[in-house]
């Protein structure tokens, strides 16, 4: 398994992995025009997980710059392994990815959210190392018309 860059020709596959992921809504274009910015992004990374059978998995990642402090946190903004694939260490390995390139971005500490009936998940994050903080902060959403 190799652990590279996506690229616009891995739209395909990573709509399909968004689909597995709970978000049906992709078309091709659209997530082909999202990897390409991911590619222009100087602090933020769009991963897959590639073996002999194609893309298998896919991470991003984004360092965000800290004002209360010093430093950035990185920040998965998703994850997905192919079904068939899963407990087979994909997962493992794009986060590890993750956090070299959050690392390689300085950051201090990583992040990721994950919806409460994800528990599998959760039980991943926590083998990894993961807090669940939910009891520290809160999340509050607000869409904005573009």
């Amino acid at each position: 398994m190799e652990i590279r860059p996506a690229r616009d020709t891995d739209a395909p596959t990573v709509t399909a992995l968004l689909t597995e992921l709970g978000y049906p809504d992709n078309n091709e274009a659209d997530v082909r025009r999202r990897l390409e910015r991911w590619a222009r992004h100087p602090e933020g990374a769009a991963l897959v997980a590639v073996s002999d059978d194609g893309v298998i998995g896919v991470v991003a990642v984004v360092a965000i710059p800290l004002l209360e402090k010093e430093g950035s946190g990185g920040r998965i903004v998703a994850l997905v392994v192919d079904e068939t694939q899963r407990g087979t260490g994909v997962g493992r390995e794009l986060v590890a990815a993750a956090e070299a390139e959050a690392q390689r971005w300085g950051c201090n500490f990583m992040e990721v959210t994950s919806s409460r009936h994800r528990t599998g998940a959760h039980a991943f994050y926590r083998a990894r190392g993961y807090e669940d903080r939910c009891e520290k902060s809160a999340r509050f959403v607000r869409q904005l018309t573009v």
